[in-house]
């Protein structure tokens, strides 16, 4: 029971469900150019991250997000070289991508510096490094916009960005996906998140409805992050052609990659992810 003069960030994560966190110090409170930014150290879950409201992450189940963002993705790549990370400005997305050996140039395309500095100085079990590390090329500037120029340039294309709800829906329609596959070699993929399909059922239907209408083949996943809306995550890849790889293959590549001890990703919550329960299948038949 919350006792008088204690402190809590309240997130409405859908109308009438409301998720608590027990605040032990506000760090920073900002109004940057684009969004309202807030870090704090909460009583239980380490530092936390929150844009507009909403929580982006924490310390304690941030690493269950990013792994499952991009490992599935990288892990299909024969040999990844070039990526492009597009949003991600706490830098948790860069740094499992870096953990591939055959990447050379990770391009990280943020549109809000505030959050990119706002990690840099309290999130540094984050991004561990990153903006120290000669790979990474990071760039302030709108995703879109970055890659308009763009053709045939990335292995890989991870979109970090928030729900696909709001002024985000653009990230998430038509235009942009064709824009993304132009962006990709050939043999090239892209993830993204996809927001709950216990809540966003009209968001999660509409990106997977949107992305197969512009690549040849999409596949849904899904992961568990305990302090986003339900817990229940989705995702997204999407390219020319998914590499189908039996567990044994998922295995060897990430003893050759040295994916072991991860948080949340494995070779088998890699094939797992991938069965979708009946009523996220009844969803996206919808």
């Amino acid at each position: 029971m919350a006792k008088k003069g204690d402190s809590f960030f309240i997130e409405e994560q859908v109308e009438g469900v409301h998720f608590h966190l027990k605040i032990k110090q506000w760090l920073l409170r900002q109004k940057t150019r684009y969004q309202e930014l807030i870090v704090a150290e909460t009583e239980d879950l380490g530092r936390m991250m929150a844009l507009d409201g909403k929580v982006m992450l924490t310390e304690a189940d941030e690493a269950y997000y990013h792994e499952m963002l991009v490992h599935p993705l990288m892990v299909m790549l024969d040999n990844p070289q070039t990526v492009a990370v597009i949003g991600g400005g706490d830098g948790g997305s860069v740094r499992e991508v870096l953990r591939h050996p055959s990447v050379k140039k990770v391009y990280w395309v943020e549109i809000d510096e505030a959050v990119v500095e706002a990690s840099r100085s309290f999130l540094s079990s984050v991004c561990m490094g990153i903006f120290e590390d000669p790979r990474v090329d990071l760039i302030i500037a709108p995703g879109e916009e970055w890659l308009a120029d763009k053709e045939d340039a990335f292995d890989a294309l991870i979109v970090d960005g928030t729900d696909p709800i709001g002024p985000a829906l653009p990230l998430f329609e038509q235009p942009f996906f064709e824009m993304c596959r132009r962006v990709l070699k050939a043999h090239g993929l892209f993830s993204m998140q996809c927001g709950t399909p216990f809540y966003f059922h009209n968001e999660v239907r509409m990106v997977n409805r949107n992305l197969g209408s512009v690549f040849p083949q999409v596949k849904l996943y899904l992961g568990y992050v305990p302090t986003y809306p339900s817990g229940l995550w989705a995702y997204a890849v999407a390219g020319e052609r998914l590499n189908e790889l039996n567990l044994s293959e998922i295995r060897k590549r990430c003893e050759q990659r040295g994916l072991t001890n991860l948080r949340y990703y494995s070779p088998e919550i890699h094939l797992s992810s991938f069965v979708l329960p009946p009523f996220v299948q009844e969803l996206l038949e919808f």
